[in-house]
């Protein structure tokens, strides 16, 4: 696991006029980075989806965030899948524009 990825985590707080506020944490892990598989990618574009890559880390380094951070562009985790090494597989797209919202800015 040798490409740096960031997990982005909302966290929702306040201003000091009290207005609820939302940053981003980014959390830093490293990764592997593997293509999408053509078998995947057919199945994945026949219900509308359009994966790029899977990102592997190990399992307890995640906890459920929806988006990541690779190479300076945002991703949208699609699918996860937990295999028997201690490592989880996310499956990443890219972000479009009315899901910028939903976490927050960076």
């Amino acid at each position: 696991m040798d490409k740096v990825i960031y997990l982005l985590k909302n966290k929702p707080g306040k201003n000091n006029m009290g207005d609820p506020t939302n940053t981003v944490e980014e959390i830093k892990r490293y990764a592997e980075i593997n293509s999408i598989g053509q078998r995947e990618a057919y199945q994945a574009a026949a219900v509308g989806l359009k994966p790029e890559f899977e990102a592997v880390i190990w399992k307890f380094e995640y906890n459920n965030e929806e988006y990541l951070k690779y190479e300076g562009k945002e991703y949208k985790i699609q699918k996860t899948y937990i295999r028997d090494d201690e490592k989880i597989e996310l499956t990443c797209s890219s972000k479009v524009n009315n899901e910028e919202n939903s976490y927050g800015s960076t």
